[in-house]
């Protein structure tokens, strides 16, 4: 397989929705698993990767964040 690319991360993030957003964050960690944790790729993900867990604790796109922290 060839190594993975800020492309292949955003393909997979591009249509998450919050019901599928942690689906979406375990392909993602996945695909940047073999890497260095210092490879540009995977630090690009991990920035990725904060955006999914916002998504997972809302009900749409448009309100994005964690429920327990204040507005």
């Amino acid at each position: 397989m060839a190594e993975p690319t800020t492309r292949d991360v955003d393909a997979l993030i591009g249509p998450a929705t919050p019901h599928f957003a942690y689906q979406i964050r375990e392909r993602v960690t996945n695909l940047v698993a073999g890497l260095d944790e210092s490879h540009p790729v995977r630090l690009y993900a991990r920035d990725r990767l904060a955006l999914l867990d916002g998504l997972g604790w809302t009900t749409s796109k448009g309100e994005w964040g964690d429920p327990s922290s204040p507005q």
